[in-house]
C-alpha cells in the first residue's frame, strides 16, 4: 500500500512539473552594433540543460518554470542572466567583456587595437552621433572628445564651426585640423567668399551625419607625424559605413522637428527708450551749461525731445523676422553583398530653417562605397560623395546691414513703416524687415568627394595599395539688393555674383607588410604621395538696373568682373613601424618628408618624424594577481609636424601686379605693373614639437575605463608678417619670427555604472581637459579688431582681451571708474588699458549618460566650458549715453540715477559713454554647461518586427539645446561674431544665436 502512495504521489509531482514546463524563444545581438550572435550558450541555471544560438543569433528551449534564470554566456563577452517570468520571447544584447581594449582604431593609413596603441586618439561612433540634428559632423565633436574644443560660431544653419584640438597653435597660418574622410584630406575651409560679415560656413556640412561608421582624432604627434607638414593643428579621421557579406538590408530613417530662438534682444520698449532719452538729454544739458535753466550761447533754451513718452509707440522689431523653423531629416540606405563584393547605397535629404527668416539650408547627397574581390589577392574599392547643398543666407554677425541688427539698434518708437508706406529708415542701419523682404543672398555647393583605390597582396602579410582620390567643389554665390533696401536705393539694385572651383587631387601609393618573428610582432608602411589644389574664381558686379524685376547682372547699367586663380602642390614620402613584444612591450615610429610649393627655394622640404612607447603593466606577473584590475598600460610619444595651412600660395615669392597707370606726357594714362610683395626665399614651415604622456587602465572586468593624457606643444617659426625697412617700399615682409606654447590635462573616463538582471542598464562617460596658450616669442606687439580690442604680446595669450578696466562707480557722480594702468595719477584712455581676460577657457568638456529599461533607452548629454571670457560687444553699442539716439539695452534700467546706488552702469550721460571707451563692464564670464542632446527612445519587440518583416525598429524623441546653465547676460555664450577673423574669438556682435530644438523620429531596418 505504501509502495502504491508513493508511486501516486511521484505521478503527481511529475504532472505538476509538466504543467509548469514551458517552451521559450529568443534572440541574441552584440550590443550598440545589434548584429547577431551565433554560437552563444543560453544555459538553465542550476542546470546542465540548454540550448546554442543559430546563425542568426535564435534559439529555443524548454524551460521548468516562469522562475527559471538563463545564463547567456559567450567567449569575449560579459554573462547576462535573464528571468524568464512571463515572457514567451527573449531579447538579449551582450556587451563586449574587453570592449575598449579590443576596439579597432582607425589610425593614419591604418588600424590598431586600443590594447597596442601608443599615440593619443580618441574615438566617436556612430552610435554616439546618431539622430542629433546637425548639419555638420565638426558640430557633433563639441564635448565628446577630451581636449577637442568646438564652438558654434554662429547660430545659422550651415555655418561654421570653431574646432580646436589641444588648442590653438598659429597666429596667421590655419589652427584648424586637417580632416580626411576615408583616407581623403579634404578641403575644410570656408568655401564662402561673398562678404556678409563675420560669418563663415562650414564645408563639413557637405557629408552626411548618418553615413559615418566612426570618427577618429588623433591629438599627439605619434599619430598626426605621419601626416606631416598638414598635422601640426591635429587631425581628424572621418570613417564612412560600408557593406558586407550578408544579404542585402534596407534602413530608413527620418526625423522632423522646429526650432526657436531660446533668447531675444533684449532692448527697452518705446516709452522707456523716450524716457531714458529725456534723462540723457537733460544729464547732457546740465553737464555742459551747469543748469537745466541755463541757456546755450546762441540763447537757447533746454527742451526735450519727447515730449510725452508714455503715448509713444512701441515696436517690436523681432517680431516681424523672427520665426518657428522646421527642420526635416531623410535617410535611406542598402547594404550588403557577398564574399566577393561588399555594397552601400545611401542617399540624404536634410533641412534647416533658422529662427530668423530668409536663412536656411538644405542638403541632398548621395553616396556609394564598393568593395570587390576579383581576385583572391586583390582587392578593389570605391568611395563616392556627391553633395548638392543650397543655403539662403542673411547678413549677420559683425554686420550693421542685417535684419539681427536692425532688431537690436532700432530703437522701439519707431514704426515698421512711415505714413507714404515706405521702410521707416534709422541712421546707417538697414530696416530688419527690408533686409528679410528686399535682400536675396544665396550659396550653392556642388561638391564631389571620391576616391578608388587596388589592394594586392604580393606574399603573406605583404601589401601594395594605390588610391586616386578628388575632391572637387562648385560654389555659386550671389546677392541682391533691391531698391528698397540702403545698399540697393541709391544705385537702382546691386549685385553681384561669384563662382568658384577648386579641385583638389591626390595620389598615394602604400606598402605594408606585417610579420611576426617568435614574439616579436612588426607592421611596416611605407608610402610616397602627391598632391594638387588649384583654386579659381569669377567675380562680377552690376549696378542701375531698369527696375527690380531684372536681377540678372547682365541687365545692369554699370558692370564690373574680375577673376583669379591660384595653386599649391604638395609632394611626400612617408614610413611607419610598429612593434610590439608579447603584447606587452610597445613601440611606433613615424618620419615623413614633404615638400610643398608655398615655401622658398631653400625650404621647400620638411621632415617630420615622431616616436612613441608603450608598455602594459597588466600583462606583468607582478600585477596578475591584482583581480580588479583588467588592464594598465603607459605611453610617451614625441613629434615634430608642420604647418602650411592659412597662408597665400606664393607667399615666398616676390610678385607684381598689373592693373596701374603710368603719365606718359601728353598721351595720357597707359596700363603698367608694379610690386606688390617682396620675396623670402628663406620661408619655411611653421614647426611644432609635441611631448605627450598618457595612461590607460580598465577596472572591474573592464566596466570602469580611464584615459589621462599631459600633452606639452611648442610651436616655433610662426608665419608672420615682420616690419621692415620702409627703404624697401614696404611696411612688412612674411617670415618666419615667433614661438607659441600649448600645455594641458586631458582624463576620458567610460563605464558601466549599473547593471541588473531586470534588464536595467546605465552607461556614463566624462570627459574634461585643460589647455595654457601662451605666446612665448613675437617680433612686436599687435593689436586686432575695433580699435584693438584684442591684444597679443610676448608673454601673453591668445584671444586676449585689451580693455579699460572697470573697478567701479564715483558714488556721487555715477562715472565709471578705470585703473590707472601706467600710474602716473590720471587716466588716459590712450594708454590706460590692459589685459583683463581671455576667451580660452580653463576647462571644457562633457558627460554623457545612456540608461536602457528592456525596449526603452534614454540619453542625456551635457556640454560645458568654465572660465573663458565672453564680451558683449552689444552692450557697447546699446548701453549709451543717448548720443547715438539708437537704441537702449534691457541693462540701461540698472543705471546709476543718485548717490549711493550700486551698479556697474554708469550716469545717462555723453562722457561716460565716450565713443574711445572700450570698458570691461562689457566682459563676462563665458562659463556654461548646457543640456545639449536630450533623447527618449522605444524599440519595438523582436515578436513584433518578425511579423512586419523588420529586422529593427525604433521611435524616438529628442531635444537639443534644452537647457543652458549660465551667468552671461548675451543671447549665447558660445558665439563668436567674428569668426571671419581668425584672430577673434569670444565676441558676441549681433550675433545669430544657436535655437532649442525639439523632435521626433524613426529608423527602420528590413
Amino acid at each position: 500500500m505504501k509502495r502504491f502512495l508513493l508511486l501516486l504521489l511521484c505521478i503527481a509531482t511529475l504532472f505538476e512539473v509538466k504543467a509548469q514546463e514551458k517552451t521559450i524563444s529568443g534572440n541574441v545581438t552584440v550590443q550598440d552594433a545589434g548584429t547577431p550572435l551565433p554560437s552563444v550558450s543560453v544555459l538553465i541555471k542550476g542546470t546542465k540543460y540548454g540550448s546554442i544560438t543559430d546563425e542568426k543569433g535564435a534559439f529555443k528551449l524548454k524551460v521548468p518554470s516562469k522562475d527559471a534564470t538563463l545564463i547567456i554566456r559567450h567567449v569575449g563577452y560579459r554573462d547576462q542572466e535573464v528571468v524568464v517570468g512571463d515572457q514567451a520571447f527573449v531579447s538579449v544584447s551582450l556587451l563586449s567583456a574587453s570592449t575598449v581594449m579590443s576596439e579597432i582604431v582607425v589610425t593614419g593609413y591604418g588600424q590598431q587595437t586600443r590594447k597596442t596603441l601608443t599615440s593619443a586618439i580618441t574615438s566617436v561612433s556612430a552610435k554616439e552621433i546618431e539622430n542629433i540634428p546637425s548639419p555638420s559632423t565638426d558640430q557633433l565633436l563639441q564635448g565628446r572628445a577630451s581636449g577637442v574644443q568646438v564652438n558654434s560660431n554662429t547660430g545659422a544653419p550651415g555655418g561654421g564651426v570653431f574646432v580646436r584640438i589641444r588648442g590653438t597653435s598659429s597666429i596667421n597660418a590655419s589652427s584648424d585640423p586637417l580632416y580626411v574622410v576615408d583616407g581623403i584630406p579634404i578641403q575644410s575651409n570656408s568655401l564662402a567668399t561673398l562678404g556678409l560679415g563675420g560669418s563663415v560656413t562650414s564645408p563639413i556640412a557637405d557629408i552626411n551625419p548618418a553615413d559615418i561608421q566612426s570618427i577618429e582624432i588623433l591629438k599627439d604627434a605619434s599619430a598626426t607625424a605621419i601626416y606631416g607638414a598638414r598635422a601640426a593643428n591635429g587631425v581628424v579621421l572621418i570613417t564612412t559605413k560600408r557593406g558586407s557579406n550578408k544579404k542585402g538590408k534596407i534602413t530608413a530613417g527620418m526625423y522632423y522637428g522646429q526650432q526657436e530662438a531660446i533668447k531675444k534682444p533684449d532692448v527697452v520698449d518705446g516709452p522707456t527708450f523716450e524716457r531714458l532719452m529725456n534723462e540723457s538729454s537733460t544729464n547732457n544739458w546740465i553737464d555742459q551749461y551747469g543748469s537745466i535753466t541755463a541757456t546755450n550761447p546762441q540763447g537757447v533754451a533746454f527742451k526735450l525731445p519727447y515730449a510725452n513718452p508714455d503715448n509713444a509707440l512701441n515696436t517690436d522689431w523681432g517680431q516681424p523676422i523672427f520665426r518657428t523653423g522646421a527642420l526635416r531629416n531623410i535617410d535611406l540606405s542598402i547594404s550588403g553583398g557577398s564574399d566577393k563584393m561588399h555594397y552601400l547605397v545611401s542617399a540624404n535629404n536634410f533641412l534647416q530653417e533658422a529662427m530668423l527668416k530668409n536663412s536656411d539650408f538644405k542638403r541632398n547627397t548621395f553616396r556609394i562605397n564598393l568593395d570587390f574581390v576579383p581576385l583572391d589577392k586583390l582587392k578593389i574599392a570605391t568611395n563616392i560623395l556627391y553633395s548638392r547643398n543650397n543655403r539662403t543666407r542673411g547678413r549677420s554677425d559683425d554686420n550693421i546691414s542685417g535684419a539681427l541688427e536692425g532688431a537690436f539698434f532700432f530703437p522701439t518708437n519707431l514704426p515698421y513703416y512711415q505714413s507714404n508706406g515706405s521702410y521707416t529708415k534709422f541712421g546707417t542701419f538697414e530696416s530688419p524687415l527690408a533686409a528679410i523682404e528686399h535682400s536675396d543672398i544665396s550659396m550653392m555647393t556642388n561638391r564631389l568627394l571620391g576616391s578608388v583605390y587596388g589592394e594586392y597582396e604580393i606574399l603573406r602579410g605583404l601589401k601594395f595599395k594605390s588610391s586616386f582620390s578628388l575632391d572637387y567643389s562648385n560654389v555659386e554665390e550671389s546677392l541682391y539688393d533691391d531698391s528698397f533696401t540702403n545698399a540697393g536705393s541709391t544705385v537702382n539694385g546691386s549685385a553681384q555674383s561669384i563662382v568658384g572651383n577648386n579641385i583638389n587631387w591626390i595620389q598615394e601609393n602604400t606598402l605594408t607588410y606585417q610579420f611576426k618573428l617568435s614574439e616579436h610582432s612588426f607592421n611596416v608602411l611605407l608610402g610616397t604621395s602627391a598632391q594638387e589644389s588649384r583654386t579659381s574664381s569669377t567675380t562680377a558686379t552690376g549696378t542701375q538696373f531698369p527696375s527690380d524685376d531684372f536681377r540678372k547682372i547682365s541687365a545692369a547699367a554699370v558692370q564690373t568682373a574680375s577673376s583669379t586663380t591660384t595653386s599649391y602642390g604638395i609632394a611626400s614620402l612617408f614610413s611607419r613601424v610598429n612593434y610590439d613584444y608579447k603584447n606587452k612591450y610597445l613601440a611606433t615610429i613615424n618620419v615623413r618628408r614633404d615638400g610643398s610649393s608655398r615655401f622658398g627655394q631653400s625650404n621647400q622640404w620638411g621632415t617630420f618624424p615622431s616616436a612613441a612607447v608603450g608598455w602594459v603593466l597588466s600583462e606583468e606577473k607582478f600585477l596578475s594577481n591584482v583581480e580588479f584590475l583588467s588592464s594598465l598600460k603607459i605611453r610617451a610619444s614625441y613629434g615634430i609636424t608642420g604647418n602650411q595651412s592659412g597662408i597665400n600660395d606664393f607667399q615666398s615669392l616676390g610678385l607684381w601686379g598689373g592693373g596701374t597707370s603710368t603719365v606718359n606726357g601728353s598721351y595720357g594714362s597707359i596700363p603698367g605693373i608694379s610690386p606688390t610683395q617682396l620675396a623670402n626665399a628663406e620661408l619655411k614651415w611653421e614647426t611644432t614639437k609635441q611631448t605627450d604622456f598618457g595612461l590607460d587602465f580598465s577596472l572591474f572586468d573592464h566596466r570602469l575605463n580611464i584615459t589621462a593624457d599631459y600633452y606639452n606643444k611648442n610651436t616655433e617659426d610662426l608665419l608672420l608678417a615682420v616690419p621692415v625697412p620702409r627703404t624697401t617700399g614696404f611696411e612688412n615682409l612674411f617670415q618666419n619670427y615667433g614661438k607659441m606654447q600649448n600645455r594641458g590635462f586631458e582624463l576620458a573616463i567610460s563605464g558601466d555604472v549599473f547593471r541588473s538582471k531586470s534588464g536595467l542598464n546605465w552607461t556614463a562617460s566624462f570627459n574634461i581637459a585643460t589647455n595654457k596658450n601662451k605666446l612665448t616669442k613675437l617680433a612686436a606687439p599687435f593689436f586686432v579688431y575695433n580699435r584693438d580690442i584684442y591684444n597679443y604680446q610676448e608673454g601673453g595669450e591668445m584671444f586676449s582681451f585689451y580693455l579699460h578696466e572697470q573697478t567701479g562707480l564715483n558714488p556721487k557722480t555715477g562715472a565709471p571708474i578705470f585703473t590707472d594702468v601706467n600710474g602716473d595719477g590720471k587716466f588716459d584712455p590712450n594708454v590706460d588699458r590692459k589685459i583683463v581676460g581671455t576667451a580660452n577657457p580653463k576647462f571644457f568638456g562633457g558627460f554623457t549618460n545612456t540608461l536602457n529599461y528592456k525596449n526603452f533607452d534614454l540619453m542625456f548629454f551635457f556640454q560645458y566650458s568654465s572660465g573663458n571670457k565672453q564680451l558683449n560687444w552689444n552692450l557697447f553699442f546699446l548701453e549709451h549715453g543717448g548720443t547715438r539716439a539708437s537704441q537702449f539695452s534691457g541693462s540701461q534700467l540698472a543705471r546709476w540715477q543718485r548717490d549711493g546706488d550700486v551698479t556697474r552702469v554708469p550716469r545717462l550721460n555723453a562722457a561716460n559713454y565716450a565713443a574711445d571707451l572700450r570698458p570691461s563692464r562689457f566682459l563676462e564670464d563665458g562659463s556654461y554647461m548646457r543640456l545639449k542632446n536630450l533623447s527618449l527612445g522605444y524599440t519595438l519587440p523582436a515578436s513584433l518586427l518578425r511579423k512586419a518583416g523588420m529586422s529593427n525598429a525604433r521611435i524616438y524623441v529628442s531635444g537639443q539645446n534644452v537647457f543652458t546653465f549660465t551667468n552671461y547676460t548675451g543671447l549665447d555664450p558660445e558665439l563668436t561674431g567674428t569668426a571671419s577673423n581668425a584672430l577673434t574669438q569670444g565676441i558676441e556682435f549681433f550675433s545669430m544665436p544657436q535655437s532649442r530644438t525639439f523632435m521626433a523620429g524613426f529608423n527602420i531596418g528590413f
